[in-house]
């Protein structure tokens, strides 16, 4: 089944051979521009951002806690779409969806260098964060990113549970603020930033032939 779906991704790619990426096409998004540059320390707007860190620190509880520090993988979201799951082929939507990341992740990596915020633990010894917390640049969240590309494949397979699993995406966004790793414009960046990549991924005829192979009759086989 694994091996159907590879060669499918394969054909596409020697079809497209202008194109870097099968998901995400060097070039097709200018990111940087797109979420524009962030407060900056020692601003009124990032002291404001820094409040908004610390107040959730001092209100958040220990299911909260426990919320924020899991992991951002297919395994997160499989209780929505659990019954789902047994239809179609999840070694071709698990392969799909670490591609897209690895694509994703290299652009909003570039992003972050770019804007090079310190995360708000770097910047705020009062910050204690109880999420996964390294000292890398913080604008955008990844994180976010990731929830909005594992919610929206998902939704495009699972179309009846779109709206829980958006739910369920956005509250992960701003569960790395109460976690104290990222400030909320962070999140609000992520947010666009995942989105204006999904426009883009749908269109691309690799995505098409990868939902077919994790979707079609093939996968009841």
């Amino acid at each position: 089944m694994l091996k159907r779906f590879v060669a499918v991704l394969a054909l596409v790619a020697l079809t497209l051979p202008a194109l870097a990426g099968e998901f995400l096409p060097e070039g097709s998004l200018d990111s940087v521009a797109l979420i524009g540059p962030p407060a900056k320390p020692g601003t009124p707007a990032f002291d404001q951002e820094m409040f908004a860190v610390l107040w959730l620190q001092q209100s958040r509880t220990p299911e909260q806690v426990a919320f924020v520090q899991k992991s951002v993988d297919l395994q997160r979201f499989a209780p929505i779409v659990a019954t789902g799951l047994v239809t179609i082929d999840t070694e071709a939507l698990a392969e799909t969806l670490d591609l897209i990341i690895d694509e994703v992740r290299e652009d909003y990596n570039a992003v972050k260098a770019n804007y090079d915020i310190p995360r708000p633990f770097v910047v705020n010894d009062a910050v204690e964060p109880v999420a996964t917390a390294f000292p890398v640049t913080s604008y955008p969240s990844g994180h976010t990113i990731r929830a909005i590309i594992y919610t929206s494949v998902l939704s495009d397979i699972f179309p009846d549970h779109a709206e829980e699993l958006t739910a369920l995406g956005r509250e992960i966004g701003y569960g790395r603020v109460i976690g104290g790793v990222h400030y909320p414009m962070d999140v609000v960046s992520g947010q666009a930033l995942g989105a204006a990549y999904m426009e883009i991924i749908r269109a691309q005829p690799a995505y098409q032939a990868a939902l077919a192979a994790i979707s079609g009759p093939e996968s009841n086989d």
